[in-house]
């Protein structure tokens, strides 16, 4: 029970946050319900999920619509509990940030817009209609030996650009449109995100004097980014390979020249001319990536000044060649496209650097696992205030389930989860999946054993204490919870109390078995379909005593 417990520790520092005492305990409801439910992630299967179907359901919604609280206090958790994951100081905070699309179809939810389909093939651009967020991310590695970083996400912010007025607007909407644009930039949105982290790395002593070095695509690498950074922070970016990049002003001579004075030196080489020029020493550096300890060949040039930046802002430039892949066995030799990186601070090191940039990637895969899994932005709903924050309510539960995993287990894949399914090789760490499955086993699990009312975290799993017979017990849970999909897997020490007579319950559920791992279906009675009628039938995955 370590994760639902910390889990559980964790979200009771919500409880400042909501106005009111029962604000919190909607709010912390419906976690529980987003993350425990399956197929559609909306806020309507959050409250079947826990246990009220048939209970007025408006005050649910107003918990995002009407409730004052802010959504980036949701994510203070995970800044409080960052110190115990970073080295010794004064080792850097990593950050990551990125922008994401969340699909949506309704034609009336405030800030939908179209934009460009990252999924789209290269020779076709396609449009998709959509909310636009700026993520921010904290990466945090292990201590004790190289490993995959794990991203905890600290920011989820709605980026909707300004909304393009009619052609026959008037000359001052036409104005307004024009600065409403420049309000919302997405770089402009992605510095306030950048400063808003620093102040919460500033407010704690322990990260107050550490740099952070926030790493970005291509979008974040301009001049609306590089020149407002905040003090104490290194920004890692990507730039096309071929930058009009210039070499440092000579010093100035003795005779005077005419006209306004030189801020840049001769042209620099491009990178891609960089990596061209055989001249230019290759650095072997060893970085994780991809499952274990790898070499890759950097160039460096250093400092070189871009328009973009400004002259006042040097920069490291550095090129990664291009590795080399198999796809199989004796397969002829593949190579990716180079990289082109440039940093804002020159006495970092390489490795460090090299590191940074390859542990972007993690945020990338929260993307994944937040539209796949937790069903990010799905929530029907149209109210401006929620539609903005609901999809923060989401990532802020999903990060704060990351840190109760990162606590209880490290960053280690450990006996305490569901074991792999046959198919499935060695996995480093456990993926959100697999925390999620554990979560669900373990809420399930504690509500087999008879506690105190006020002790249960989930109100309607509630079991009588009256109720001697374990079996009658998990009947009456059955009951209480048709709407969840019990596929979550027993451990062994609960196998034993599933025993079935003749291949039917006492109270009127068929069994059936179906091959050697011991998958049973549960067909309910008609009393049962009385109480829910869509919840025919619940799957549950019996692991044998063998």
């Amino acid at each position: 029970m370590r994760l639902l417990s910390t889990f559980e520790s964790l979200l009771e520092s919500w409880r400042e946050l909501f106005p009111q005492a029962r604000t919190y305990e909607r709010a912390r409801r419906l976690t529980f319900g987003m993350l425990s439910c399956l197929r559609l992630h909306l806020t309507s299967n959050a409250i079947c999920a826990a246990g009220l179907p048939f209970k007025d359901w408006s005050a649910d919604y107003k918990v995002f619509s009407r409730s004052r609280w802010d959504p980036h206090r949701l994510f203070d958790p995970i800044f409080a509990h960052l110190a115990p994951f970073l080295p010794t100081a004064p080792s850097p905070v990593f950050a990551a940030i990125d922008e994401t699309m969340c699909k949506k179809t309704g034609r009336k939810i405030p800030g939908a817009s179209t934009g460009r389909d990252p999924q789209s093939p290269p020779f076709h651009v396609n449009l998709i209609r959509g909310l636009r967020f700026v993520p921010v991310t904290l990466l945090v590695s292990p201590l004790d030996q190289p490993g995959p970083a794990r991203a905890l996400p600290v920011r989820f912010e709605p980026a909707p650009p300004a909304v393009k007025p009619k052609k026959n607007a008037t000359e001052n909407e036409q104005e307004r449109f024009r600065e409403e644009k420049k309000k919302r930039a997405l770089t402009r949105v992605g510095v306030e995100m950048i400063s808003s982290v620093r102040d919460q790395l500033d407010q704690r002593p322990e990260t107050a004097q550490r740099q952070l070095i926030v790493s970005g695509d291509g979008s974040y690498t301009n001049g609306s980014v590089l020149k407002n950074l905040p003090p104490r922070t290194t920004c890692i970016g990507r730039i096309r390979k071929d930058a009009k990049l210039f070499l440092p002003l000579a010093e100035p001579s003795g005779s005077k020249s005419s006209g306004r004075p030189r801020r840049y030196g001769p042209p620099a080489p491009t990178p891609e001319q960089v990596l061209q020029d055989e001249s230019i020493p290759l650095q072997k550096v060893l970085a994780f990536a991809a499952g274990q300890m790898r070499e890759f060949s950097l160039q460096i040039a250093q400092p070189v000044y871009w328009r973009k930046s400004g002259s006042g802002r040097p920069l490291l430039l550095v090129v990664i060649k291009p590795v080399g892949y198999r796809l199989r066995n004796g397969s002829k030799l593949l190579y990716r496209d180079p990289a082109f990186l440039i940093c804002t601070d020159l006495t970092l090191a390489i490795e460090t650097l090299l590191q940074a940039y390859i542990d972007r990637w993690q945020i990338e895969c929260n993307h994944r696992d937040e539209k796949s899994f937790l069903g990010v932005a799905q929530g029907q709903v149209r109210h401006p205030l929620a539609v903005a924050r609901l999809p923060q309510f989401q990532v802020a539960g999903y990060s704060l389930l990351l840190l109760a995993s990162l606590i209880a287990f490290g960053f280690q894949r450990t006996a305490e989860f569901l074991p792999l399914p046959k198919w499935r090789g060695k996995s480093i760490r456990p993926s959100v999946l697999d925390i999620l499955n554990l979560l669900r086993q373990q809420i399930f699990s504690r509500q087999l054993q008879p506690m105190p009312d006020n002790t249960n975290s989930f109100g309607h799993l509630r079991i009588s204490t009256q109720s001697t017979q374990s079996r009658e017990n998990q009947l009456l849970l059955l009951k209480r919870c048709p709407h969840l999909l019990l596929d979550c897997a027993f451990r062994r020490r609960r196998a034993s109390n599933l025993e079935w007579e003749n291949g039917q319950s006492p109270d009127g559920f068929a069994v059936e078995k179906v091959g050697e791992r011991g998958a049973a279906n549960l067909r309910t009675s008609a009393a049962f379909d009385t109480l829910r009628p869509r919840a025919s039938m619940i799957s549950v995955l019996i692991r044998s005593p063998g």
